[in-house]
């Protein structure tokens, strides 16, 4: 049955429908051996979707057997599952599970599970909202959470932490604050990360990334040193950014970049105006590049700094440049600049 089964999924990946086979696919989900029950989760996940509602009835209790299982691998296989498909019969069984393992630190489980579940609560709570009507109890869940000092951990925290107060804003989760721009401190200026999550000489740009983004959630820290260190992380970001020629490294630095320009705008007038400052010149610099891309976000950025005060006359030193760019192939950065050329009209 397993040899079958993969030849059925080799003809899903060549892109044919399969109509058959996928209660044989949930069946081998039973199997005592490994190689039997992890063809039938990829055949489950690969070949069923929501409209095989008696499939999942019928082998909900046995993926709620391994999720709760002693056995690491089976729980592993069990939420990959359940986060992928997602479907109601799943979800209606093993949700409270899934909430548990995944916030609750009374429950031992090993961090690479718990990852795991977190990502999965996170696609059940999209999904399902109307499943997760009181979240204030996941804000302390949370603010606990982000003391983990595994970097894969607290990436799928802040994920969660993201997506739950963009979908269902609650002031508890401005609690965690401090501690996003703590984590930001020890990847930006202290450079605190194993080898094992550099990329091109950037400590993990991934969460950097997802912390600058959290934050633009959230007014600035009432706390005068809280908010000095995330001025410092992001006048650093600002000022050793720089165009190189491998285009990996410029992906990760500029999308670190855009994203901190992105909080400085957020942050308005709590920030010192030098770092408004700096951040715009280096745009302008940017605007001139040669990668269509790198133009076209630092054109997106600038328009965003065109309704902050004072920042009229940075922006009127890169006005020929703007006017030069409505010539550019690209029609995409030739409306950004009509964009940023409108924002800039004045009645007078």
């Amino acid at each position: 049955k397993k040899k079958y089964l993969w030849k059925l999924l080799y003809m899903v990946i060549l892109g044919y429908d399969v109509d058959f086979g996928h209660y044989e696919a949930a069946t081998l989900i039973n199997a005592a051996r490994f190689s039997e029950k992890y063809t039938g989760y990829i055949g489950l996940s690969l070949m069923a979707t929501e409209k095989d509602t008696d499939i999942f009835i019928k082998i909900a209790q046995s993926i709620r057997n391994d999720l709760l299982s002693s056995n690491e691998v089976n729980q592993s296989l069990a939420i990959s599952t359940i986060g992928t498909l997602a479907p109601k019969e799943l979800v209606d069984a093993m949700s409270k599970d899934i909430e548990k393992i995944a916030l609750s630190d009374t429950v031992r489980m090993p961090i690479f599970i718990r990852k795991k579940a977190i990502l999965c609560l996170l696609r059940l709570f999209r999904k399902f909202r109307e499943l997760y009507t009181n979240t204030e109890g996941w804000s302390r869940a949370i603010y606990t959470m982000l003391d983990q000092k595994n970097l894969g951990f607290l990436s799928s925290t802040v994920s969660l932490l993201t997506g739950v107060a963009t979908l269902s804003p609650n002031p508890a989760f401005e609690e965690s604050v401090p501690k996003l721009i703590s984590i930001l401190q020890k990847l930006v200026l202290q450079r605190d990360c194993s080898p094992d999550y550099l990329y091109y000489k950037t400590p993990n740009p991934w969460l950097i990334v997802k912390l600058l983004k959290a934050l633009q959630l959230f007014p600035p820290p009432e706390s005068s040193n809280f908010l000095a260190i995330a001025s410092d992380a992001l006048l650093k970001i600002v000022t050793k950014t720089e165009v190189t020629r491998n285009v990996n490294k410029n992906n990760t630095d500029h999308g670190i970049l855009f994203e901190a320009i992105n909080l400085i705008v957020h942050y308005r007038n709590a920030l010192h105006s030098d770092l408004k400052n700096q951040a715009i010149s280096l745009l302008g610099v940017f605007i001139s590049v040669r990668e269509p891309n790198i133009r076209y976000l630092a054109l997106e950025a600038i328009s965003k700094f065109s309704d902050t005060p004072h920042a009229e006359n940075l922006i009127q030193e890169h006005l020929k440049t703007i006017l030069k760019l409505l010539r550019d192939n690209d029609v995409s950065i030739r409306r950004r600049a009509l964009d940023i050329l409108y924002i800039m009209c004045t009645p007078a």
